[in-house]
């Protein structure tokens, strides 16, 4: 009796948790790939900065891969390297500085950004490491997403005793300096640094730069010892065609360790997949401030997005849009386009659109803005999870008083995130179960 009382209680606690998954019919072509589970399934996460962070999409792929298995570590970017918070599960070096920016900044330096919404580039050959912190997380091929400007540019793919990082410091000297053209993003990556942290030098005037402005920066300059050469052996080469590059090594990996042999090199993002035939590919595009608009500014990056397989898109967006002024019009208008571009080569391609929790920042817009999601889930036929109902009204609130949201009013720390992909992952798990409970009903 007592066993029985317990299952009753854990079965109430994962219904608690979880949230119904409206439409989910579209997402039955994915439902019995997975649970097929004969080759290998892709699932692709779209998001803000709920999603950068890492946790939502950490949690999400590590459950997916105990469950179907593991086929690869998915998207990476060198986040650590352009300045921006990185997921926990990897790192990010390089001996040499980079330009970088995300999708969301007006800039002048790239024409283009590519898969993961960010862009890297510099004009001299460099070394630039990613190192996965979990073991399982192997990987024996890497595909690199670049432009087209670099086509023909030689890669060289390297195996290591050691990590780059122990060979390199960085030196910081406060200078005193005079704005030409730049804008905000800009100065932040002239300077190799973060933009909260010259609005902290400077004050918020910063943000909106004007020549002859007379600001404070830390000019940071990366010292790096070549004997790290010694303890690394040669791999192989690629050269890049058409913004693409792919290398197999010859034994799994944990750290991907490149050397560009140009002065021209411009990176969108990275994807790392192991020798699997089945199991999950969990990838993540996940950029700090962005909108559905944002993921529609530059025609290459929904062109390398079409380009990768995909069984699944899960789309996290709406916060954002939340602290502007957009209207119900353009904003359904840009949910449709986003799926008209995501859907152009399968038309059939199942999607589930998230919406946000609320926030301190803008609370009586959110439910506005679920409603819009909600029903543009319907008008294009994806499946919707209402993330606002399930956490409630005051959850923002709540999460606060229990140290699980940021100060901030928007964010929330690991716990808070923690608790929304348990209920993403719940809801989940409630139509894949159903689902091949069904199925083997039927047989």
């Amino acid at each position: 009796m007592r066993k029985r009382i317990v299952i009753i209680l854990l079965l109430g606690l994962k219904l608690a948790t979880a949230q119904t998954i409206q439409n989910s019919s579209n997402l039955d072509s994915f439902i019995h790939k997975i649970n097929e589970n004969k080759t290998v399934t892709q699932i692709l996460l779209l998001g803000d900065s709920h999603i950068q962070f890492g946790v939502i999409p950490n949690f999400l792929k590590n459950k997916f891969q105990e469950k179907y298995g593991n086929a690869g570590r998915g998207f990476v970017f060198p986040y650590q390297v352009a300045n921006s918070n990185q997921p926990n599960d990897y790192q990010s070096f390089s001996n040499k500085q980079w330009q970088t920016f995300r999708l969301v900044y007006e800039q002048n330096m790239f024409s283009q950004m590519g898969l993961s919404g960010f862009v890297m580039g510099n004009n001299e050959p460099s070394f630039l490491e990613i190192k996965l912190n979990n073991p399982k997380d192997t990987f024996s091929t890497v595909k690199i997403f670049s432009d087209k400007k670099i086509d023909e540019n030689t890669l060289t793919f390297y195996t290591q005793k050691k990590s780059l990082s122990d060979f390199i410091t960085k030196q910081k000297e406060r200078v005193n300096y005079t704005v030409q053209n730049e804008t905000f993003p800009e100065l932040a990556t002239k300077f190799n640094t973060v933009t909260t942290y010259l609005i902290e030098l400077n004050g918020k005037k910063i943000t909106i730069p004007h020549r002859g402005m007379k600001i404070k920066a830390d000019k940071v300059e990366i010292d790096y010892n070549s004997d790290f050469e010694k303890e690394i052996k040669v791999e192989g080469n690629t050269k890049i065609k058409s913004g693409k590059a792919v290398f197999n090594f010859s034994q799994p990996q944990t750290s991907l360790l490149i050397k560009t042999n140009s002065n021209e090199n411009i990176f969108y993002g990275f994807q790392l997949l192991n020798s699997a035939k089945k199991g999950v590919v969990f990838n993540t595009v996940g950029v700090n401030g962005a909108t559905y608009k944002d993921f529609l500014k530059y025609p290459l990056q929904m062109q390398q997005i079409q380009s990768v397989p995909k069984d699944l898109v899960i789309i996290s967006l709406g916060t954002n849009e939340s602290l502007s002024n957009i209207t119900e019009q353009e904003f359904k208008s840009n949910i449709s386009t986003v799926i008209y571009q995501l859907r152009k080569d399968n038309s059939s391609l199942p999607i589930l659109l998230i919406s946000p929790t609320t926030n301190n920042l803008s609370a009586e817009k959110i439910p506005t803005f679920v409603k819009w999601i909600k029903e543009s889930a319907k008008a294009n036929n994806t499946a919707f999870l209402n993330m606002y109902q399930a956490t409630g009204k005051d959850y923002f609130v709540k999460s606060l008083k229990d140290g699980k949201a940021n100060k901030d009013g928007a964010h929330f720390l690991p716990k808070g995130y923690e608790e929304q992909a348990k209920i993403i992952w719940n809801s989940l798990l409630e139509i894949l179960d159903k689902k091949t409970v069904s199925k083997t009903a039927n047989k």
